[in-house]
């Protein structure tokens, strides 16, 4: 999705804990008839895999597909604008939930079930919409918001401009990232760019570093077709900031 590809095929990889062979093929016989289903949905089907014992379950996916036009990282110029489909901050609640934060006047309850709905609407439809238009496009996950839009600058030779106020947020992660609350992979992330963001530290500058799991897209588009895109993807989707011209690096406004 993320190089405008749509999905074709798709390869198992499960890994299920150790169970009585009845309940091993009960819990695969779930796991399967629900990934076809998700998979079918997109266009794809299941198509093969391999299946192990260990010690706890893991499942995941190779995934093939097929692009008309391939969308890379390079290819943005300057006056482009960037549309971001989804808020971020699900790391920075997750990693809260986990260490059973406490905030007066937030209900992390509400905070995580919001991150679950986020997280689970597929990229698809907003990657139909925006690859016949985006210059460059990637998904926004393990490196953060900052540090994947860095690789598109660095794809591409370009500079960003980024209005911190106009990035879409889950419900309550600026509040915790103020709180302090931050992913483990978060200093990691925010090491991989230092000398590169400016403007002064901040919450939602955290969360420029915040690991998105199941993030939305950030694309690159011209900016005479923004406006439509925007109006097309609906409410999650920000314009959040514009290539500009200069040496890869983020300047925040």
């Amino acid at each position: 999705w993320a190089m405008g590809a749509g999905p074709q095929v798709a390869l198992a990889q499960i890994t299920l804990p150790r169970l009585s062979p009845e309940k091993g093929a009960d819990m695969l016989a779930e796991i399967m008839s629900e990934a076809s289903d998700v998979f079918r949905a997109a266009g794809a089907d299941v198509v093969g895999g391999h299946t192990s014992v260990g010690a706890e379950l893991t499942i995941g996916f190779t995934v093939t597909g097929l692009a008309l036009r391939a969308i890379t990282k390079g290819g943005a110029k300057p006056g482009d604008v960037l549309i971001l489909t989804k808020p971020i901050g699900s790391g920075t609640i997750m990693a809260a939930e986990m260490a059973m934060a406490r905030l007066p006047g937030l209900i992390l309850g509400e905070s995580v079930a919001a991150t679950l709905v986020a997280m689970t609407q597929p990229n698809g439809p907003a990657a139909a919409l925006l690859a016949p238009q985006a210059r460059a496009m990637t998904d926004v996950t393990g490196f953060g918001l900052g540090g994947h839009l860095l690789e598109i600058l660095d794809a591409s030779g370009c500079a960003a401009t980024i209005d911190l106020a106009a990035i879409p947020t889950l419900p309550g992660a600026l509040a915790l990232a103020a709180a302090g609350q931050a992913s483990s992979l978060a200093p990691a992330n925010r090491a991989a760019t230092i000398g590169r963001i400016s403007g002064a530290d901040s919450p939602g500058k955290a969360l420029l570093y915040d690991p998105q799991t199941a993030g939305g897209l950030l694309a690159a588009v011209p900016a005479d077709a923004a406006d439509a895109l925007l109006a097309a993807l609906g409410p999650t989707a920000a314009r959040i900031g514009e290539i500009t011209a200069g040496p890869p690096r983020i300047t925040l406004i």
